[in-house]
């Protein structure tokens, strides 16, 4: 069973927060007691008492705050010793393993992982019910050791990831930029790791698997909870970083091939084969026609697509908005616009180097494979191979002495009526001369002075195999081909009846053709007329369901309207009403008639005045109308 082990107990933003009251109260050469720590954690931070307390003993526990006595020299606490705390001149020491929780990013007991550095809470892990069964703990990025990508194109797309994370995250290209700040990071952060340091390690090769990479990654945001704080800009800035990083190495682990040519962008990159390769369809998006895609991944029931043309666009399309790459136009109904026809260029172009790709890959393949199948193919060979070379030997037969034959030429167009003039002029020589008695024999051996026997290679129609031409040797069982000629019969034939088949033999292929023609040209008028009639059917069809979608949000922009325009209506008569109250709360009060403002004291029927000072300054004006002198006169 795992025992999990106390590394520290303090909170990492609590201990910032004490060393800022600590280095605060010693600016104003005050002794940094408990008292005055407290005083300070409530008034700017609205700590209360009690977790002071706890954290300023956890941290001296840990060795990241000192305990001292001092002793008073002012107030009424002079010559008086006294606890003070201080921040530690040393170094903390490091081991193995980080101090803090590397999901929760707080200090407790935590269970060490044995293969990394990374500690976690028992409460923090998935798999705490195991926990009693395991002898050694592995955290679940140690667990993910094996990559299938080689690790010199895993190192060169994670350094795309770098700078892509490095464009969007320009403070997290280092974390602790204040020379003054260095200690407290020294001392609160275990493992530093910033872009900086991923980009390096991905430039010299370091990373093995993608789960390294996101190793790295969830550590640099680890290191920055812990510094700044949870619900920092720093941590948001991280958290942002930590998607964007998920989000590129699920496009690494869907087609490294693809992010690879996305970022490299070589000519016709889009066009360049995948390994394994994507299935291509036609998908469909609201709005717009069917359109090429590449498949990337089948999530659920919708397939995560990418267009051919463009700006290669990618969406997620339902199952029943996706068609084969085999459907026929007509159920598409696509209009052959420009982008149309260079989606289609460039699917062709990606079609032939996929084409070229598999060829490329069946070429190289496995060795041993191909032995086998050799070896499999060994005895289908061989008998292929007799067959062949009983075809050249009753190819070559012998011809009788007796016979003179002129060479004849082969016409592979006339097949038929060449086979039948070389049978009719072989039947005609042989009237001339008498065939020999059946079962008269040539002995090679008796007549020594008998010139060897020519042979001469005549062609066999496959037609008219069951003619065969004059002295021909057959092999059979038990007979021996070269001791004995076997003469058979050849069938007259007449050269005209012959032409006369031939004439009515192709009367009647060229009346089939006609038919044939006339045949599938009803068949396509149809198909075209149907194809067209669906069509516009559809056609219509979508139109009057745009027109009444045009309708529908034009009355809801109507009565959108008509309530705008009675609120205008309320607002106004609103605002009417408020300024005649206004109006009528003025007219009911005097001014004064030198600033304008309210008036207390009363001159005359028609002036007053805010004050003594206006009063002064007009006189000067109002005396020569003041009457006021003029009835105390009367």
């Amino acid at each position: 069973m795992v025992l999990p082990v106390l590394r520290r107990a303090s909170a990492p933003i609590t201990i910032l927060r004490l060393w800022e009251a600590i280095t605060v109260i010693r600016a104003q050469k005050q002794i940094p007691s408990q008292t005055r720590i407290i005083n300070f954690m409530a008034r700017k931070h609205h700590t209360a008492l009690a977790e002071v307390e706890s954290q300023l003993r956890f941290g001296v526990k840990d060795g990241l705050i000192s305990l001292k006595k001092s002793t008073g020299c002012k107030g009424a606490k002079a010559g008086l010793e006294q606890e003070s705390f201080r921040i530690p001149d040393d170094d903390v020491e490091r081991d193995t393993h980080d101090w803090y929780c590397f999901q929760c990013h707080d200090g407790g007991e935590v269970l060490e992982c044995s293969t990394c550095f990374r500690v976690f809470h028992p409460s923090c892990l998935r798999e705490t019910e195991n926990l009693e069964q395991m002898v050694l703990f592995s955290c679940s990025i140690c667990k993910n050791s094996k990559s299938p990508i080689k690790q010199t194109m895993l190192n060169k797309l994670l350094g795309f990831v770098t700078m892509r994370l490095k464009e969007k995250a320009h403070d997290l290209h280092k974390v602790c930029n204040k020379e003054e700040d260095a200690w407290r990071f020294k001392m609160l952060i275990f493992m530093p790791v910033d872009l900086n340091t991923m980009e390096q390690k991905a430039r010299q090769n370091v990373y093995q698997t993608l789960e390294a990479f996101r190793g790295d990654a969830r550590v640099l945001q680890h290191n920055v909870i812990i510094f700044f704080g949870a619900y920092s800009a720093m941590a948001s800035l991280a958290q942002q970083m930590i998607s964007d990083c998920n989000y590129d190495l699920n496009e690494i682990e869907t087609c490294k091939d693809c992010y690879n040519m996305s970022n490299t962008k070589p000519p016709n990159w889009f066009c360049q084969p995948c390994f394994p390769a994507h299935d291509i369809v036609y998908a469909k998006q609201k709005g717009f026609p069917f359109w090429p895609a590449k498949v990337l991944r089948l999530v659920d029931n919708s397939y995560d697509v990418r267009f051919f043309g463009g700006f290669h666009q990618r969406a997620m399309v339902d199952a029943c908005n996706v068609k084969p790459l085999n459907t026929p136009p007509s159920e598409l109904l696509v209009k052959q616009s420009a982008g149309f026809k260079k989606a289609m260029n460039e699917l062709q172009t990606f079609q032939k180097k996929q084409k070229l790709h598999t060829s490329d890959s069946e070429d190289t393949g496995d060795l041993a494979a191909s032995c086998e199948e050799e070896q499999k193919l060994a005895p289908l060979r061989l008998s292929v191979d007799v067959n062949r070379v009983e075809d050249v030997a009753l190819a070559e037969v012998p011809t009788p002495k007796r016979i003179k034959r002129r060479p004849q030429k082969f016409e592979p167009d006339e097949e038929e009526p060449s086979s039948s003039h070389a049978i009719a002029r072989a039947s005609k020589r042989g009237r001339k001369k008498k065939a020999p008695p059946e079962g008269a024999v040539e002995d090679d051996h008796q007549a020594p002075a008998k010139k060897h026997k020519k042979t001469k290679k005549v062609w066999l129609p496959e037609e008219s195999s069951n003619m065969v031409s004059s002295s021909v040797e057959t092999a059979y069982p038990g007979h021996d081909p070269s001791g004995s000629n076997v003469s058979t019969p050849v069938f007259k034939k007449n050269r005209q009846a012959h032409n006369s088949i031939e004439g009515a033999a192709i009367s009647c292929c060229d009346a089939r053709c006609r038919e044939l023609e006339e045949r599938l040209e009803a068949e396509f008028s149809a198909l075209q007329s149907k194809a067209l009639g669906e069509q516009k059917e559809q056609l219509l069809k979508e139109k009057k369901e745009e027109r009444v979608e045009q309708e529908a949000s034009l009355e809801v922009l109507k009565r959108e309207i008509e309530s705008l325009r009675e609120a205008h209506d309320n607002e106004m008569k609103a605002m009417q009403k408020k300024h005649e109250e206004a109006l009528s709360d003025a007219k009911k009060k005097q001014w004064c008639n030198n600033c304008e403002s309210e008036a207390m004291y009363h001159c005359c029927w028609n002036t007053s005045y805010c004050s003594i000072q206006c009063q002064q300054e007009h006189w000067k004006e109002h005396k020569r109308t003041c009457r006021r002198k003029q009835v105390s006169k009367q």
